[in-house]
C-alpha cells in the first residue's frame, strides 16, 4: 500500500507539471496569436517564455515577417519624404518662370512704347513656355506610371519610329550644327504601344539635345535569332555627366546638381523607364567615358 501511495502521488505531480506546461503552452500561443492580430498600429518581435520547438519555430516566422514590414515602413516613409522634397522642389522650379511671366506683364503695362512692350511680351511668353514643359512634363510622367493605364498591342517598326522621330527634332540638331551618327538598317518589328515607344523615343533624343555636348549616335541592333530582339542604343558626349549617380538615373525628379537643372523637369527618364516597363521592355542608363548611353531593347 506505501507503494502504491507513493506511485500515486508521484502521479499527481507529474499530471499538475504537464497541466502547468500545457497552461503556460496555451497562454504564450494565446499571446503570439494577439500579437500577430493587432491592426493600426506598430508589430513587435515577439518573445517567448515558454520555448518549445514549435513556438520558437513559429516566433522565428513571425519575426521575420515583423522585420519586412518594418523595412517596407522605413522604406515607404523615405519615399514619402523623397517626393516631398522632390514636389517642393518641381514647385519651385514651376514658380519661377510664373513669377518671371508676371513680373514682365507688370512691367509691360507701365512700358513707354511699343518696343518695349513687345520685349515684355515675348519675354512672358517665353516663361510660360517653359513653365508649360515643367507641367506637361509631370503630366506624362504620371499618365506613364498610371498602372491602369490600357497600352495598345500592335505591330511596331522601331527603326521607322526613330526615324520619324529624328526628322521631327531635325531642325534642332541642325541648330547647333549636329548631325547625329544614324544606323538603323536592322529590322525590328515588335508587338508593342506605337506611341508609347515613340515617346520613349523623344524623351531619350530630347535629353540628348537638353544636356548633351555633341551629337549623338543612334543604332539599331539586332539581338538574338528572332526576329522581336532588338537593341535601340542612343549615346552621346555630356559635360558634368561625373557628378550623377549611375543607380538614380531613371528615378523621378533625379537631375544631379545644380548645373544640370536648368530645362528640365527630371521627369523625362523616369517616364521612359515607366513606359519600357509598361510594355515588358528593358531600358538601361549608363555611364562611362565621357558618354551617356540609353538602350532601349526587348
Amino acid at each position: 500500500m506505501g507503494g502504491l501511495g507513493v506511485l500515486c502521488g508521484f502521479l499527481i505531480i507529474v499530471l499538475m507539471v504537464l497541466a502547468a506546461a500545457v497552461l503556460a503552452y496555451e497562454r504564450q500561443m494565446r499571446g503570439l496569436s494577439q500579437a500577430m492580430a493587432v491592426r493600426g498600429r506598430e508589430l513587435r518581435r515577439l518573445r517567448l517564455s515558454f520555448p518549445t520547438p514549435a513556438a520558437r519555430q513559429l516566433a522565428q516566422a513571425a519575426n521575420c515577417l515583423v522585420d519586412e514590414a518594418d523595412d517596407a515602413r522605413r522604406q515607404a516613409a523615405e519615399e514619402r519624404r523623397a517626393l516631398q522634397a522632390n514636389l517642393a522642389s518641381f514647385s519651385h522650379d514651376v514658380r519661377t518662370p510664373l513669377a518671371g511671366a508676371q513680373g514682365f506683364l507688370q512691367l509691360y503695362a507701365v512700358a513707354d512704347d511699343d518696343a518695349e512692350r513687345d520685349e515684355c511680351v515675348t519675354a512672358a511668353v517665353e516663361r510660360l513656355s517653359a513653365m508649360r514643359i515643367l507641367v506637361d512634363s509631370l503630366f506624362e510622367y504620371a499618365k506613364a506610371d498610371d498602372g491602369s493605364r490600357e497600352l495598345a498591342r500592335e505591330p511596331v517598326d522601331v527603326a521607322a519610329v526613330a526615324s520619324d522621330v529624328l526628322a521631327t527634332l531635325y531642325p534642332a540638331f541642325a541648330e547647333r550644327g549636329w548631325r547625329p551618327e544614324v544606323s538603323l538598317a536592322e529590322d525590328a518589328v515588335i508587338e508593342a504601344d506605337g506611341e508609347a515607344v515613340r515617346r520613349i523615343v523623344e524623351n531619350l533624343l530630347a535629353n540628348c539635345l537638353r544636356h548633351g555636348s555633341a551629337a549623338p549616335t543612334v543604332e539599331l541592333r539586332a539581338t538574338g535569332s528572332e526576329a522581336t530582339g532588338f537593341a535601340l542604343v542612343i549615346s552621346n558626349a555630356a559635360a558634368g555627366l561625373g557628378t550623377l549617380d549611375e543607380g538614380r538615373l531613371g528615378e523621378r525628379f533625379y537631375r544631379g546638381d545644380a548645373s544640370r537643372r536648368a530645362g528640365g523637369s527630371g521627369l523625362g527618364l523616369a517616364t521612359a523607364c515607366s513606359l519600357a516597363d509598361a510594355m515588358g521592355l528593358r531600358l538601361l542608363l549608363s555611364i562611362e567615358s565621357g558618354h551617356f548611353t540609353v538602350t532601349l531593347s526587348s
